[in-house]
C-alpha cells in the first residue's frame, strides 16, 4: 500500500541521516571540545513565539508589519498575532519561497518587526542583518533564532546533527559592540537575540578576519562579552522602550 512505501521511505530517510551526521561526527573530532552547556529550554515557559508577540504588542499591535527569514514549518510564523506577514524561505513555510538575498534585492517594503532564523551560517546571518536593518522602521526590532550553541556539534558548520545552532552567534558578537542599536540575548529557546534600532546611524564592526574559522572554543572564550538576560529581564526591557 502506498502508506506503507511512504513510511518506509521516511525511516530509510531518518536511518540514512543518522548515518551521515554519525560520519561527519567522526570526521570534525579534531575540532571537538567537551564543554557542554546545560541548557534546559523544555523547562523555560517562554519561547521565541512568546517573545515576537510581545514585540508586536509593543509596536502596533495587529498593525505591525512583519517579515520572518526562514520558515520551515510555520510554527512561528502561523501564530504571530498582526495581519501584515511576510515569510521567506527557499523551501518551506511562509510566503515568498525564496532565498532571502533575493527577497531583500527586490523588496520595496519596510518593518516593524524581523525574524531571522535562516541559514545558521555567520556570513548569512550577517548579511541577513545588513539587509533587515536597511527596512526596518525606526523604533524597529529584529530578533533572531539560535544565538547559544550548547555544544560544539550544536555549533559545528556544516551541520552534523540534526539539533543546530550554527555559528550565528558571531553576529551577536559584533552585535554587542554595535552603536545606534540595543541588544540583548534571551536565554530561552536556543538563545533568542533582540535588538532595537535605536535612532541615528547603525555601526557594526567587522570581526570575520578572526571569527571566519573560529571554532565552539571561541564561544566559550567570549561566554561572558555576550549580553544574556533572562526572560523576564527582556521582557521588562521590550515593555520600557520608546515607542
Amino acid at each position: 500500500m502506498a502508506w506503507i512505501d511512504k513510511l518506509l521511505n521516511v525511516s530509510v530517510n531518518r536511518i540514512l541521516i543518522k548515518l551521515r551526521y554519525e560520519i561527519d561526527q567522526r570526521k570534525y573530532l579534531g575540532v571537538s571540545h567537551s564543554k557542554v552547556y546545560d541548557w534546559d529550554w523544555n523547562a523555560i515557559r517562554f519561547n521565541r513565539i512568546a517573545l515576537v508577540n510581545s514585540l508586536i504588542a509593543k509596536t502596533k499591535g495587529i498593525e505591525t508589519r512583519y517579515l520572518e527569514i526562514g520558515c520551515a514549518g510555520n510554527d512561528l510564523f502561523d501564530a504571530v498575532a498582526c495581519i501584515s506577514k511576510i515569510g521567506v524561505d527557499p523551501a518551506s513555510g511562509g510566503t515568498h519561497r525564496m532565498l532571502s538575498d533575493d527577497f531583500f534585492a527586490t523588496n520595496t517594503d519596510s518593518f516593524d518587526v524581523i525574524f531571522i532564523d535562516g541559514l545558521h551560517h555567520y556570513d548569512q546571518v550577517k548579511r541577513d542583518t545588513v539587509n533587515a536593518l536597511k527596512v526596518l522602521n525606526e523604533g524597529g526590532w529584529i530578533a533572531y533564532h539560535d544565538f547559544l550553541p550548547a555544544d560544539w556539534k550544536e555549533h559545528h558548520v556544516p551541520r552534523i546533527q540534526s539539533t543546530w545552532t550554527g555559528d550565528c552567534w558571531k553576529v551577536a558578537l559584533e552585535l554587542t559592540e554595535a552603536s545606534g542599536l540595543e541588544f540583548k540575548i534571551a536565554a530561552i529557546d536556543h538563545g533568542v537575540g533582540v535588538l532595537r534600532k535605536t535612532g541615528g546611524t547603525v555601526s557594526i564592526p567587522d570581526y570575520s578576519a578572526r571569527l571566519n574559522k573560529a571554532e565552539f572554543d571561541v564561544f566559550i572564550e567570549n561566554f561572558d562579552r555576550l549580553p544574556i538576560a533572562d526572560y523576564t529581564e527582556v521582557l521588562t526591557w521590550i515593555s520600557n522602550a520608546p515607542r
